[in-house]
């Protein structure tokens, strides 16, 4: 396909820590509740401020690879935060006979299990806020900043990372299962091997694959201190911005609001798709009468990317190879455009259902392939599209915000979730009248689609104003 060797390097180190971090993600509340006693309402609570500060830090994780240590050391550090969290966790987990007699946790002594753990969970915080927005940058060093094939690139950096995902709760329901205190330290055993493999694969490939084609390597410096920052037009380090640099953050801004926009929607799937799936689907896979868990749904995602990716993998080279360059922009326009159409199938689906009748899986099905669809335009691309954008000294640390906009609209999520009409009429942000369930789905597909036309209409606007092929 043209990409350089180095993307398929970084990229599989990306999918053992995808496997390892959803390992964790994955059975980290019923840990904390099986293991640990910690009432439902404590568990989901630390499993928010472990999941939100993993991205707040990031900033902080891109900030220091740009100033201080270079995309290797920055990775580096990360993998190593990572592993040693996952061996944390793997020793806590082998002390379950210890808390085993302790029924329920106080809130005003930890016990030495509760506090190895709460110390894993820094670790690991600190650990993904330096790997991902350092892996992630990394890959920009490797094109040059008009290159055709960077959307090809994180294409393929986004298909490796779902196929870790997809491995993830496969692993979980094998290894761990559901209520067994004395598996989950397998499953972090497991995910620290698959970190630890990641490390590997890292470290082997620095001579082999992390140079350029001249032989020069590559992220050895942070940026601020190579050849890049060196430049005629960034000599005098306390210059200002140039206009066509603040031109570019203004269309990064923008690009995070599409990634804001695409969250918030497509983190409903992990809310109010289950509440749904759990009340008004009929969960029986048609022809087999196989009856499926609400969770079901969620493995359909990574499947889905996995399938469709080298598709657009190969249609994103064909325009190119026939320099029919189609910009980020439009891509993600496109993205935001099927977001709005993928909760239109839902209002399709419950507008058209009666009371007490539940729908056919297959529409939930459809909302989902049409949700992926979604993402592949936007995320993958939007991630390259801000390494294009962002001035080179600040690439890491605008991945960072990139990462950031996922705890925002955590936040923004939860509240719509939180309106969810499933038994009585509710008020989305205490404004929006929802009535029902198609009410619900019809506010967000109109959303999306507009939100999408408006991009779409000003898109030769936005293009402008990056002053370069984006």
């Amino acid at each position: 396909m043209g990409q350089h060797k180095s993307i398929y390097a970084i990229s599989s180190t990306a999918m053992f820590e995808s496997v390892s971090y959803y390992i964790f993600a994955g059975v980290l509340v019923m840990y904390m509740i099986d293991v640990l006693h910690f009432s439902d309402p404590f568990s989901t609570y630390i499993f928010g401020v472990a999941y939100g500060s993993t991205y707040i830090l990031q900033l902080i994780g891109g900030y220091v690879c740009d100033k201080y240590l270079g995309n290797r050391k920055a990775v580096i550090f990360g993998i190593t935060f990572i592993l040693i969290a996952q061996l944390i966790f793997t020793y806590d987990a082998s002390l379950f006979n210890i808390t085993a007699n302790v029924h329920e946790h106080s809130a005003l002594l930890f016990t030495y299990p509760e506090i190895i753990f709460l110390l894993g969970v820094c670790a690991m915080s600190v650990g993904v806020s330096f790997f991902k927005v350092n892996i992630a940058s990394f890959i920009n060093l490797f094109y040059k900043e008009d290159s055709k094939l960077m959307d090809s690139a994180f294409s393929i950096f986004y298909l490796f990372i779902n196929i870790g995902g997809l491995m993830a709760p496969l692993i979980i329901n094998s290894v761990v299962g559901v209520h067994h205190p004395e598996l989950y330290q397998y499953g972090f055993l497991i995910a620290a091997i698959s970190m630890f493999l990641g490390l590997l694969v890292f470290v082997l490939s620095r001579k082999r694959f992390f140079v350029l084609d001249n032989g020069e390597p590559v992220g050895v410096k942070p940026i601020s201190k190579t050849q890049i920052s060196e430049r005629k037009s960034d000599e005098d380090s306390g210059k200002k911005l140039s206009k066509i640099e603040i031109d570019g953050f203004k269309v990064v801004f923008l690009i995070l609001i599409s990634t804001l926009v695409f969250q918030v929607f497509f983190q409903q799937i992990f809310t109010t798709l289950i509440l749904l799936a759990e009340s008004h689907v009929n969960n029986v896979i048609p022809f087999i009468n196989q009856s499926v868990s609400p969770s079901f749904y969620l493995s359909l995602g990574p499947l889905f990317v996995i399938l469709l990716s080298p598709i657009y993998i190969k249609l994103f080279n064909s325009y190119e190879n026939k320099d029919k360059h189609v910009s980020s922009i439009t891509k993600i326009g496109i993205g935001l455009l099927l977001l709005g159409v993928s909760f239109f199938v839902l209002f399709i689906a419950m507008n058209h259902t009666g009371a007490n009748i539940k729908i056919n899986m297959a529409w939930i099905v459809l909302f989902i392939f049409i949700l992926e669809n979604a993402e592949l335009l936007i995320m993958p691309v939007t991630l390259s599209a801000i390494t294009k954008l962002a001035p080179e000294k600040f690439t890491s640390s605008m991945i960072g915000a990139y990462y950031v906009t996922f705890s925002i609209a955590s936040v923004i999520a939860g509240l719509c979730a939180s309106a969810f009409p499933n038994q009585n009429p509710t008020m989305l942000f205490n404004i929006i009248p929802i009535a029902n369930l198609s009410t619900y789905f019809l506010f967000f597909a109109i959303l999306g689609i507009v939100i999408g036309g408006i991009w779409l209409l000003f898109k030769n606007k936005i293009i402008k104003l990056a002053h370069k092929p984006v």
